[in-house]
């Protein structure tokens, strides 16, 4: 999806491309959910993979918001603190392209897409990941839809996340989308990733 963090221009809402754009979400939607259940899935994500350290700023009131629900259910594994960040993610977002891109968030739920989905949970997991051994990144890869491009310039490129946990001696990458996650889609991007996600060097060790 475009970083509207660098805004291109948006169609006027009364254009063919504007009232397109929900036809070609809905599409691609509807092939992204035989992820989890293809071999073949029909959406993939190629290289090359660009991963990012998250740019995310956290308001004080959502770091409370967010200290005080850790506190009451406190992740004790990285895969809770996964569905925890996941299920964080959601509350405070909707889906949505009609905005402008923020990576800065508050207490307010408000409309985000898959730049401002990715950017959120890896600032959640981050923060609230206490002695657990769990880190996360930002990837852009190019979107597929059975082997094409999508048309739609805003699908083009999707944000996801890598998520790297460390536990009883053992590594695992993570590819996660929170994006499909609070759609009601598969989170695990595991078979629809093609191509190696290379961890940031500085964060090899």
């Amino acid at each position: 999806m475009r970083d509207a963090t660098r805004p291109g221009p948006e169609p006027p809402r009364g254009s063919k491309a504007f009232r397109l754009r929900p036809l070609v979400l809905g599409l691609a939607l509807a092939l992204v959910s035989g992820v989890a259940a293809s071999a073949q899935p029909p959406a993939r994500f190629v290289a090359p993979h660009r991963v990012r350290a998250g740019r995310a700023a956290l308001s004080s009131e959502l770091r409370a918001r967010l200290d005080a629900a850790r506190r009451a259910e406190p992740p004790a594994s990285a895969d809770a603190l996964v569905e925890f960040a996941l299920a964080q993610t959601a509350i405070q977002l909707h889906f949505g392209l009609d905005h402008v891109t923020s990576l800065r968030f508050d207490e307010a739920e408000r409309e985000g897409h898959c730049v401002e989905y990715a950017e959120l949970f890896v600032a959640i997991l981050q923060h609230a990941r206490g002695a657990l051994d769990v880190q996360a990144w930002v990837v852009r890869s190019d979107a597929r839809i059975l082997g094409r491009t999508i048309p739609d310039p805003a699908f083009r490129e999707h944000d996801w996340v890598l998520v790297r946990a460390r536990e009883g001696g053992t590594t695992r990458l993570l590819y996660l989308d929170p994006t499909f996650s609070d759609m009601g889609l598969a989170a695990d991007l595991s078979r629809a990733v093609d191509g190696d996600v290379q961890v940031p060097a500085r964060s090899a060790h």
